[in-house]
Order: structure tokens, then C-alpha cells, then sequence
């Protein structure tokens, strides 16, 4: 009879082991409902609150700071830990969002979105790491889709919060933030008495491993700079895409239909996609490396948001925005399995962080060009123009299908065990 300890669940992980990665999607979920909950909150703000260009910015706030937060605090998860970042961050974001609904002008609101997105960046990243470290190596893929369907389930939460649950909290766009300062504040509470430091960790830290100081050498040098630069600008590609489509569509099917509902149940359906795509790739990641299959979601996204464009409302509408949400999904999490395998244990938070924070350049330009964009364009064509970051993606995904090495590698691998010096 096995022990408990060595008891396997039906996925292939123990049950601290699963619960650990449960944990991590938990804290994704948080870190989708903070960043898109502006986008559902903004047809609910009052008149004369911001305009259309300054809308833009209240989205594009959030996503700067999550670039700060994961190229330069996330890398600190190398050196103290990921237990005890992840508590800073989590603590951090719960502030911010009570912030957030406490502010009274666009420009309080600016900062503090600024403010919450650096917490969500370092959370985003470290939970990344931890959940792919806390599952065995055959099963990373599976931890890693268990651990990215957090994010869309919580950017769901938002649209419902838009679609009804302002009703509830007494019809002000507050009331959004308060929710998530709310389960931001309980998830610190569970993870502060439970979650346990990543073994992978603890052992190379233990081992003498000497901590990396020098960013460039290792993620610039001979041997990673091509892969580096690939992941960097598909990701970016990616995030453009994904975070102008989840954060401007409720607003662009209400100026488009005069229907605010319309707008938020296209946003759900876009948040339900992007469930089905991570939970897609836990399957599919077991058998194909990350960057394969994010070349065929991404050519698959191109083709939805041409049809979402030309259609904006109805059953085929709403269908096609949920194919469009589980392919970019997808996509960006075939990135992200790519990104992790190629780093060592006490770089991977800041290899991917790196990458997280250099993508998030596209995240942060979408919405703001898509402010000043809705002064001359139609919601058609901007979202037809979303087609040409999809299709760039995508060859950058084939690109680096053709890098020599652990891109190669299904998304289950593991990065290799060499030492890492300071020099």
C-alpha cells in the first residue's frame, strides 16, 4: 500500500502537489480579474470621470506596472524566495485595489492602478515558477494549463461583476475593486498559514548554488539571445492582441450596438474561451512543444477575430469571440511553457519575468492606441487590425521552433541543471 506521501492523484500529482498548483491558478484567477476589471468597469464610470484617450491609460496603468513588477521585483523570487515575494506581492495588491475603489479623480485611479499592476506582475510570475517547480517533471505542462486557466476564470469573474454584480454591490464601478481587494485579502490569509516554499528552491539553494546578478550575460549571451529575443517580441505581439480584445471589448460593443450587456457578455465569452485554451494545452502540452502549438493557435486567432469583426453581434459573434479567446490563450501559454524550460532553477523567475515584462510593451501600447484610435476608426477595423500582431506571433513561433535545443523540448521538460556563476 502507498503512502499518502507518494500517493498520486488521477492527473499525476500528489496532493500537496496539486494543492500547491491549485493555489497558484487561485492567485492567477485574482491577478485576471484585477487587470481586466477596468475594462469592464470603464462604461460604468460617471461622466466627466475620463475620457476616451484617458480610458486607455486607466488600462494601460495597470499593465506598465505589471512590467515593472516582473522584470524587477520578481527576480528577488531567486534569491528570498517564492513564498515570501508572492506574500509581498499578494499584500501589495489587496492594498491597491482597496485604492483603487477608494479613488476619487482619474488621476488617483491612475496610480493606483499603476501601483496594483507591479504586485500583479511579480504575483504573476512567481506563480508560474512555483506551480511548474511544485509538479513532478512529466506533468509541468498539466500544472502549467491548471495554473493559466486562473487567469481567464478571473477576467470571467470581471465580466460578471460588470454584468451584474455592480447591481449587487449598489450600482458603482467601486464595488468591482472592493470584490477583489476582498478575495485578495483571503487568498493572504490561506497562503500565509499554508503554502510551503518551492523544493526546487530550497534544494538549489541549499546546494551552493551562487545567486545571479548579471541579467544580461545570461539572457543576452551567445547562447540565449536568439530564443530571448523570439519569446520577447511574439509575447508582445501576443499580449497586444489579447489585452485589447479583453479589456476594450465591452466598450467597443456598446459604442458599436448602444448595448452595454452585449459588450460584457462578449468579454465573457472571450474570458470562457481563454478557460477552454489553457485547459486545451494541459492535454495537447504532453505531446508538443509550446512553440508549435502556439504557431497554430495563433494563425487560428487571426482567422477568429477577422470573422468576430465582420459579424460583432449574435450567436456567431459571441461563438467566434470564444474561439478567439481559447487561441490566443493558448498561444500565450505555449510561450510561456517555452520560456520556462530554457532558464536554471535560480534564474527562471527572472528569465521569464524578463520576458513577461519586455511583452508587456504591447500590452501596455494596445489600449492606449485603441483610446485615440476611437476617434477615427470604427470598431471593425480595429479589430481587423488586430489580425497583423496575430499573424507576426505566430511566425515568431515558427521561428523558434527552428532554435536548436530546448525550444525543441516538449513542455514537460525541465530546464538544465548546470551551475550557474556570477561571473
Amino acid at each position: 500500500m502507498s503512502s499518502p506521501k507518494n500517493e498520486a492523484t488521477a492527473i499525476g500529482m500528489r496532493p500537496a502537489e496539486l494543492a500547491v498548483v491549485l493555489f497558484c491558478a487561485i492567485l492567477n484567477m485574482l491577478d485576471g480579474y484585477d487587470v481586466l476589471v477596468m475594462g469592464f468597469a470603464m462604461p460604468h464610470l460617471p461622466e466627466g470621470f475620463a475620457s476616451n484617450s484617458q480610458k486607455g491609460y486607466l488600462v494601460s496603468a495597470a499593465l506598465a506596472g505589471m512590467a515593472v513588477g516582473a522584470i524587477g521585483l520578481a527576480r528577488f523570487a531567486d534569491v528570498h524566495g517564492r513564498r515570501r515575494i508572492l506574500l509581498i506581492g499578494l499584500a501589495v495588491n489587496t492594498i491597491g485595489l482597496a485604492a483603487s475603489a477608494l479613488s476619487f479623480n482619474f488621476e488617483t485611479l491612475l496610480l493606483t492602478r499603476f501601483i496594483t499592476g507591479i504586485a500583479i506582475g511579480t504575483i504573476s510570475v512567481v506563480i508560474i515558477v512555483l506551480g511548474q517547480e511544485s509538479a513532478p517533471e512529466n506533468r509541468r505542462s498539466v500544472a502549467l494549463g491548471i495554473v493559466m486557466i486562473g487567469y481567464p476564470i478571473g477576467t470571467m469573474l470581471a465580466g460578471f461583476a460588470g454584468a451584474g454584480l455592480i447591481t449587487w454591490v449598489g450600482g458603482t464601478w467601486q464595488g468591482m475593486f472592493w470584490i477583489g481587494s476582498a478575495f485578495g485579502a483571503l487568498s493572504l490569509v490561506v497562503m500565509a498559514v499554508f503554502l510551503r516554499e518551492s523544493e526546487d528552491f530550497l534544494a538549489r539553494a541549499t546546494a551552493g548554488q551562487p545567486v545571479i546578478h548579471a541579467e544580461a550575460p545570461q539572457l543576452l549571451g551567445q547562447t540565449l539571445r536568439v530564443r530571448t529575443i523570439l519569446l520577447a517580441g511574439g509575447y508582445s505581439m501576443l499580449t497586444a492582441a489579447y489585452y485589447f480584445v479583453g479589456t476594450w471589448t465591452p466598450q467597443l460593443i456598446k459604442n458599436a450596438s448602444g448595448d452595454a450587456g452585449s459588450g460584457a457578455l462578449a468579454g465573457i465569452m472571450i474570458g470562457l474561451g481563454a478557460v477552454i485554451g489553457g485547459t486545451a494545452f494541459g492535454a495537447i502540452g504532453l505531446r508538443f512543444a509550446g512553440a508549435r502549438i502556439a504557431v497554430v493557435t495563433a494563425v487560428v486567432a487571426a482567422v477568429a477575430i477577422a470573422v468576430f469583426a465582420v459579424t460583432l453581434r449574435g450567436p456567431i459573434a459571441l461563438t467566434t469571440a470564444a474561439v478567439l479567446g481559447a487561441a490566443i490563450y493558448a498561444a500565450l501559454t505555449g510561450y510561456t511553457a517555452t520560456s520556462t524550460v530554457v532558464y536554471p532553477v535560480l534564474a527562471r523567475a527572472k528569465g521569464y519575468g524578463a520576458m513577461m515584462g519586455v511583452g508587456r510593451a504591447g500590452a501596455i501600447l494596445s489600449p492606449i492606441i485603441a483610446g485615440y484610435a476611437l476617434s477615427v476608426l470604427t470598431p471593425r477595423t480595429m479589430y481587423l487590425a488586430v489580425v497583423v500582431p496575430l499573424l507576426i506571433a505566430a511566425i515568431t513561433a515558427l521561428a523558434l521552433t527552428r532554435v536548436r535545443s530546448l525550444a525543441l523540448e516538449p513542455t514537460s521538460a525541465v530546464a538544465p541543471r548546470e551551475v550557474v556563476t556570477d561571473s
